[in-house]
């Protein structure tokens, strides 16, 4: 094998070991195969709304004589989501995976490792970031054709606009890494950190249906012109960006264009110098913290063992907790709004029409839109599968398996249910319910939580897979989260928004809540008794 072959089989392997095609052409699993179809329809769907909005951004501006700023909004958005997105996988992808010690014992250079991980995610970033920065580009050239070396530019420094972030990114997580490798509540403040960014975006969804409503677009235009403006003059790579395809500058492309390639070179230098030391230091951390200590000894009934354990996992994990744990703080919070925000503008701009909703039960409606917050992501149709080597620990454990699948099941309920309740509370109190509508709000949400708990805990434990290098595949990408997500959430959507018509039409709609409640009642019970079965065979 020569050296460049030596240098790229490690990404070559990720990739193509990744692959939802490589999956279709080469795997026999149904299973696999039918996830991969999934994804891969998923990822078009996603990228064809991306690329329509980045598009009809683009061509408003240039309608409305902005075109000069155009290059400035692709590359800034570029520039923040390659900073965050790496930000949280940096740390599962460059260390403490579970194939880091086979690695090391290979003939792969330090510094060749830790590229080429970065390239993968370099990599699998690019689909999305071609695809937010050609649709503006097109949209740009549908209304004001910006030139040929302006296309130019534009196309070859989309390739580097990531990089510089992503870098940066990557060297925090290692600094992170290497010197807050003791820090106890890391990952709390990283989860922290993560619902802090991401909130805002869930939320401006309604602020943008009140723009569109009350015909402020000319003027939101205005100011957006101006922020992003400042944005281009502040963030180095973004001026070099749009002053390449601007102005044609020579010399800010060389500059981005070689500043990127610099910063590669140095930085991967640098942490391979250290990164032996830094996961020696993070292995180190985890076996202290496994030592028993006197506060470990408290007396729980196996269930609250179970349940408390899956309360360490997720708090212990970023990616768990901000992937599962995102429905429930978006219901705590919206119970927090629904108390100083008008009920008309709040139901309408979640409908996305103007409708008077003060004489159709609001706090009902609202209570199946808290559903979809709470009900999207249980932790029990992943928590199975994210045990991997540790489930054959659990196995070899004097109780039984439906002891596991209850304590998971109590964790579940104990993270949505309380939030839920407090939400549907708030609501019916800011909305003036009456009593019959405030119970059949709470019987509704507490039913419903009860069956994503326990539907969930039946695809995942009718779904695990053990068998994962990084717990994103599980949690995001998992056969058993699919299997739940499908059929609840579009069956929820089709037969609530239809049953909810019907009430409203013929003023039933807390009695159709309670027939709705009854029903995930039955559900629940079905489910249940489906995961008594899969305990006794496993």
């Amino acid at each position: 094998m020569n050296k460049t072959n030596n240098r790229t089989l490690l990404l070559r392997t990720m990739l193509v070991s990744s692959s939802n095609f490589n999956i279709l052409k080469y795997s026999d699993d149904k299973k696999k195969r039918g996830l991969a179809i999934g994804n891969i329809i998923g990822l078009s769907f996603l990228y064809l709304l991306v690329a329509v909005y980045a598009g009809a951004m683009s061509y408003g501006l240039a309608y409305f004589g902005m075109a000069e700023i155009i290059p400035t909004i692709p590359a800034v958005i570029i520039v923040a989501l390659s900073l965050i997105m790496t930000f949280f996988k940096a740390h599962g992808m460059l260390f403490g995976y579970k194939e880091y010690d086979m690695l090391m014992s290979m003939p792969f250079a330090v510094k060749n490792v830790v590229a080429d991980r970065f390239l993968y995610m370099y990599i699998k970033n690019l689909p999305l970031t071609c695809v937010i920065s050609f649709a503006a580009l097109i949209g740009m050239a549908i209304a004001d054709f910006p030139g040929v070396w302006a296309v130019i530019w534009w196309v070859v420094l989309t390739l580097f606009l990531p990089v510089i972030p992503m870098l940066i990114a990557v060297s925090v997580s290692a600094l992170i890494g290497g010197v807050g490798s003791g820090f106890k509540y890391k990952n709390i403040v990283l989860s922290i950190l993560t619902f802090i960014i991401v909130m805002p975006l869930f939320f401006a969804r309604f602020f943008i249906q009140d723009i569109v409503a009350n015909d402020k677009i000319e003027e939101v235009v205005s100011k957006s012109g101006e922020i992003f403006d400042g944005a281009g003059t502040g963030i180095p790579m973004v001026k070099w960006f749009a002053d390449a395809v601007n102005e044609n500058s020579v010399s800010s492309a060389l500059l981005l264009i070689g500043l990127s390639v610099i910063c590669y070179e140095v930085v991967f230098i640098i942490i391979s110098k250290f990164y032996k030391s830094i996961n020696s230091r993070m292995s180190a951390h985890s076996s202290s913290h496994a030592r028993v200590q006197d506060k470990d000894f408290k007396a729980r009934t196996t269930v609250s063992s179970i349940a408390y354990k899956e309360f360490k996992r997720f708090t212990g994990s970023v990616a768990y907790s901000t992937n599962v744990g995102m429905g429930a703080v978006m219901a705590a919070v919206f119970g927090i709004l629904v108390l100083f925000l008008d009920v008309n503008k709040l139901v309408s701009s979640m409908a996305g029409v103007d409708v008077d909703v003060t004489a159709a039960s609001p706090a009902l409606i609202v209570t199946v839109f808290l559903y979809f917050c709470t009900g999207m992501m249980p932790s029990t149709a992943c928590s199975m599968s994210l045990e991997g080597k540790n489930y054959w620990v659990i196995k070899s454990l004097p109780f039984d398996m439906y002891s596991v699948f209850k304590g998971k099941m109590l964790f579940n309920i104990l993270l949505f249910l309380p939030v839920s309740v407090f939400a549907v509370i708030m609501s019916c109190i800011s909305m003036r319910a009456p009593l019959i509508e405030f119970l059949a709000g709470v019987v509704y949400i507490v039913s419903a939580v009860l069956f994503s708990t326990v539907y969930g805990m039946y695809c995942g434990a009718k779904r695990m897979n053990l068998e994962w290098e990084n717990e994103i595949q599980v949690i995001k990408q998992g056969s058993a989260v699919t299997a739940y997500l499908l059929p609840n959430m579009f069956g929820t959507m089709i037969l609530g928004g239809g049953l909810i018509t019907l009430g409203v039409i013929f003023k039933m709609l807390p009695l159709i809540m309670f027939a709705m409640a009854a029903m995930y009642l039955l559900f629940t019970l079905l489910s249940y008794h489906g995961v008594k079965k899969l305990a006794k065979r496993m």
